[in-house]
């Protein structure tokens, strides 16, 4: 497995090469992820957010070919590349994880894009409570294997984490970047265990061979009081 040296050696060679092909039409890189909020599991690929002042045809085959030249870049490649334009009329919630959550290693989003609002920080709940009630949901309701299909909700749990990184902006101004912190700060059960499912996922692979009603029933219960709870907001108009 990787260590810290191993990352931060693979980054600065990334934004080297990043200046040297792009130049001034850089306009911020940050490294976020897994990696940056210190909580890497085996495998973990490095996350970068990368913004140009504009994209085009040759930019994207320069910046596949830069990607490409990365040491390991099948499997530790992870990155985001958006022009200030797109940012700026992309949903703001977006850049939550960028801008609270992020090693910035240049520039700065200041200026590029107005920073996410309690409106934006409702929205990305909504949006993700409601993706998550109807995959529970189908998986309620219709003839399914459980047990198979259990194992493709890994990335809708982590949407929960990311969900209530938004609602704790939101309620408390705090943003949680570790989801040891959160488990620490929710007191709702089904918050912490959506939570703690999120973080131990590889570590359940047993349990959800066991029990994985427990997995889609949960998932279906905290999307459906979330909704709730946005809807008391006053965000279900």
């Amino acid at each position: 497995m990787l260590d810290q040296e191993d990352v931060d050696d693979w980054l600065s060679q990334f934004l080297r090469r990043l200046h040297e092909r792009f130049g001034d039409r850089l306009a911020f890189v940050g490294h976020h992820g897994s990696w940056a909020r210190g909580e890497p599991r085996a495998g973990s690929d490095i996350d970068v957010f990368v913004i140009l002042d504009r994209i085009e045809d040759a930019d994207l085959k320069a910046y596949r070919e830069l990607v490409d030249s990365m040491p390991d870049a099948q499997s530790l490649a992870s990155t985001a590349l958006v022009s200030v334009g797109e940012l700026r009329v992309c949903p703001r919630y977006e850049q939550t994880g960028c801008r609270y959550g992020c090693k910035v290693l240049h520039g700065t989003l200041d200026g590029l894009v107005a920073k996410p609002t309690d409106s934006d920080f409702i929205a990305d709940v909504r949006t993700k409570a409601s993706a998550n009630l109807h995959h529970a949901r189908h998986y309620m309701l219709h003839p399914h294997d459980l047990a198979v299909v259990v194992n493709r909700l890994y990335y809708p749990f982590k949407e929960c984490f990311y969900a209530l990184q938004s609602w704790m902006l939101l309620t408390t101004g705090t943003y949680y970047p570790r989801k040891a912190d959160m488990l620490a700060a929710l007191s709702a059960p089904d918050d912490k265990e959506v939570v703690r499912i999120a973080k131990d996922w590889h570590q359940l692979s047993q349990d959800r061979t066991d029990r994985p009603e427990h997995y889609v029933r949960i998932l279906e219960r905290w999307s459906r009081k979330m909704l709730a709870k946005v809807a008391d907001w006053g965000g279900g108009s």
